[in-house]
């Protein structure tokens, strides 16, 4: 887990394991567990740091150059971009990932830790969306890392878990899993008779649009893969800025492109759909495997 976490002064002690302290604007549930380290920030309800015991480094990564101010997006971690994917609205990805969300349930375990978040409508939220909903985010951090989205209301949604990989540098890691049709922003294209594998080396925009259940990026600098499980996904972003973009973006370095993979469960081209009976669902879960 990133050091600067760890070394945050206490807020407050919640749980065994689990502590609120505060960087910049935003305050931030810290994991120490047994089984794990992480972090997840009240804004956005937002994962950014997940260390499974005997892992090292980190499997998210997280930038250094994020401001840690009040409505400011967080560059890393598995932000959530709802209720809508890229640039349907303004801000950028939606509104939940800037929002503050409320603690709702804390679960500690000999397993690791489980945390309940909400956010709801209000008068801000209906300016820029004008749908009346109740947003639920459940957190499962231990050897694995578990992310549930449920969307409670009447409307249709697009949206993402924008899932920053840690990996050991750009070019050695091999992502499958990942279907045989995609959409390329870069090129303007459709793309079908893929056989489901990419090694991204540069800028990479492409939207998968028949991914399997589950997608494996092979870390060849590290030794290690990540298994992604997506749950009700019907695309797989895969989403790097490569040296152009990174350099030209405040929050990134110039080499913090080499360090990350984005590989983003969601509903873009199929919708969720919620209904006052039935929530829509999105989730990801990550795990760690050994020798890639």
């Amino acid at each position: 887990m990133n050091d600067r976490l760890s070394l945050l002064s206490v807020v407050e002690q919640l749980s065994p394991s689990v502590t609120v302290r505060r960087l910049g604007d935003l305050r931030v549930l810290v994991v120490d567990h047994p089984r794990v380290r992480g972090a997840v920030t009240l804004q956005g309800g937002q994962v950014i740091a997940w260390q499974p015991a005997g892992s090292a480094p980190d499997g998210l990564w997280l930038g250094e150059r994020n401001t840690w101010r009040a409505g400011e997006p967080v560059w890393g971690g598995v932000p959530l971009c709802w209720p809508w994917f890229g640039r349907a609205g303004e801000p950028l990805h939606g509104f939940a990932r800037v929002l503050d969300w409320d603690l709702v349930t804390l679960d500690e375990s000999a397993d690791g830790v489980a945390l309940t978040l909400s956010l709801s409508s209000s008068g801000r939220t209906l300016r820029t969306w004008p749908h009346d909903f109740a947003l639920s985010t459940r957190i499962v951090l231990g050897t694995t890392c578990g992310i549930e989205v449920a969307a409670h209301g009447e409307y249709t949604s697009t949206a993402a878990l924008h899932t920053f990989l840690s990996i050991g540098s750009l070019g050695r890691a091999r992502l499958s899993g990942l279907g045989g049709r995609y959409a390329d922003n870069l090129l303007s294209t459709n793309v079908g008779g893929s056989d489901g594998m990419v090694t991204p080396t540069g800028h990479i925009e492409r939207i998968y649009t028949d991914p399997e259940r589950a997608c494996v990026v092979e870390d060849t600098a590290r030794g290690r893969a990540v298994g992604i499980a997506h749950h009700g996904a019907s695309d797989v972003v895969v989403w790097n800025p490569g040296p152009e973009l990174s350099a030209s973006t405040s929050q990134l370095t110039d080499a913090d492109y080499r360090r990350f993979l984005c590989v983003e469960t969601g509903r873009i081209n199929t919708p969720l759909t919620s209904t006052p009976d039935r929530p829509g669902r999105l989730g990801v879960t990550l795990r760690l495997l050994p020798d890639a």
